[in-house]
């Protein structure tokens, strides 16, 4: 079956010649941003400030920058060869069980986790809805917000993904940091000496778990990365950069777009690195203040604490519209996402043809009402949206081993010579890459732990 996206000279387009004009082509990493900052930072990094205090604002800040640089390279391989992440895996040498590519099985394992994980997004969306109604109970929520995720995303248009999910996210990170800069006039105010203290660079075992799954769920996680190049061809880089004819015509638009793609991900960066350290920023001081950390259908209740300290009791239906503004985004930009990757697993498979453009929006409407509904029956089943995100969050660090080694490949043996990167980009990849082996070590000898305590 072929590989590449249906690419040719009729889509080309010239890349913009400043970082000002190739603002207007930003959109992929957007789309990130909204799936990024949800659950990992209302929840996951809140309350690890709250039990760590500013100690790990180290281990946030690493999670957003150092993994960027991943997602950049699977950008670049999009942009370079037209194929999606799975694609792009199988076309790589090595075991090929069944003709399908190993790593592509662990994928699919961790797309199974994943539906874990946004269960407990979708819960925490509908837990603030059921505030706004509480005679209703929480399992019609899960319902009527499963069902409406599946009618919005079901037709499979980018342009809409990129404008709801960018401006649902925009409330709630606004709402955010005005929240940082409020918090200073009131008695949980922060010195730039606790600032500071937290980059002491230690690792208190006491919170291991919960900074591991923190690094795995904040910044672009795992499933971010790989889900990345799905909106990069979308919006259309790799078809703007037309088909690899050997020509320096062909290179010199390669290297615009990816330079356009390199400046739409280091934009959702800082979009999302500004908005985590908030999120964390708040936890430490006021939510730590309050000593407790509910995990079941009081866990939103609970977090909204840390607006009405700040801003009075008035606040609480800002928070709840915020909350479920933040939580609803992640998962309706991540059951897009995912419903593209679970079509690509089923073209490499021989399931669906994804070169027909009919049949890949068929199977990516299928899976869009099959994502969340399943999320919605596994929230209903456990109804604790805390270990279900911590669950993801781990797995997330696990994950990022395999996405991390497939990099190493993309950019060793998939880059074309005159595309290769300089040696200070090459340099920050393999920091990234360590990192991200070293967390997820980290994150397995933990789980490991916690296992044998448990039994």
């Amino acid at each position: 079956m072929k590989t590449e996206v249906n690419v040719s000279d009729s889509f080309v387009r010239e890349p913009p010649s400043s970082i000002f004009s190739s603002l207007r082509y930003l959109g992929p990493g957007l789309i990130l941003s909204a799936a990024i900052v949800g659950s990992g930072e209302l929840i996951a990094t809140t309350t690890l400030g709250a039990k760590a205090g500013f100690a790990l604002l180290w281990v946030i800040l690493f999670g957003c920058l150092v993994k960027v640089t991943v997602q950049v390279e699977y950008g670049r391989n999009c942009i370079c060869h037209g194929r999606p992440t799975f694609q792009s895996w199988n076309a790589m040498g090595g075991w090929k069980p069944f003709q399908i590519h190993w790593s592509i099985y662990i994928g699919v394992l961790y797309m199974i986790a994943t539906f874990f994980g946004q269960a407990g997004c979708l819960g925490g969306a509908a837990q603030a809805v059921v505030f706004a109604f509480p005679s209703t109970p929480i399992e019609l929520w899960i319902v009527i917000l499963a069902l409406g995720i599946a009618l919005i995303l079901f037709k499979g248009k980018y342009e809409s993904v990129e404008l709801i999910a960018t401006g649902l996210n925009f409330i709630f990170v606004i709402s955010i940091l005005y929240c940082v800069i409020a918090v200073q006039w009131t008695p949980y105010g922060f010195s730039f000496g606790d600032f500071v203290s937290g980059f002491t660079f230690q690792l208190p075992s006491d919170s291991m778990v919960h900074a591991l799954a923190a690094f795995g769920i904040t910044g672009v996680a795992a499933g971010e990365i790989t889900i990345y190049p799905y909106w990069c061809l979308e919006k259309g880089y790799a078809a703007w950069t037309g088909p690899n004819d050997g020509s320096p015509e062909w290179a010199r638009r390669a290297r615009g777009w990816t330079r356009v793609m390199t400046i739409d991900a280091l934009v959702s960066m800082i979009i999302y690195t500004v908005a985590t350290i908030a999120f964390y920023l708040l936890g430490a001081t006021v939510l730590r203040a309050q000593g407790s950390y509910p995990e079941g259908n009081e866990l939103i209740l609970s977090l909204s604490q840390m607006f009405t300290q700040v801003l009075g009791e008035g606040s609480m239906t800002v928070f709840m519209i915020c909350a479920f503004t933040v939580l609803f985004s992640t998962i309706f930009a991540n059951t897009a996402g995912f419903s593209r990757l679970w079509t690509d697993f089923y073209g490499v498979a021989g399931w669906v043809d994804t070169e027909n453009e009919r049949s890949r929006l068929r199977s990516v409407a299928v899976m869009s009402w099959v994502f969340p509904i399943v999320c919605g029956i596994i929230y209903i089943a456990f109804q604790k949206p805390f270990i279900l995100i911590i669950f993801m969050g781990i797995a997330n660090s696990l994950f990022l081993i395999v996405v991390a080694y497939q990099a190493i490949f993309f950019r060793f043996k998939a880059t074309p010579p005159e595309l290769r990167p300089t040696k200070l980009y090459d340099t920050a990849l393999v920091l990234s890459l360590l990192t991200i082996g070293f967390m997820a070590w980290r994150s397995f000898e933990s789980a490991i732990e916690k296992l044998l305590n448990a039994s």
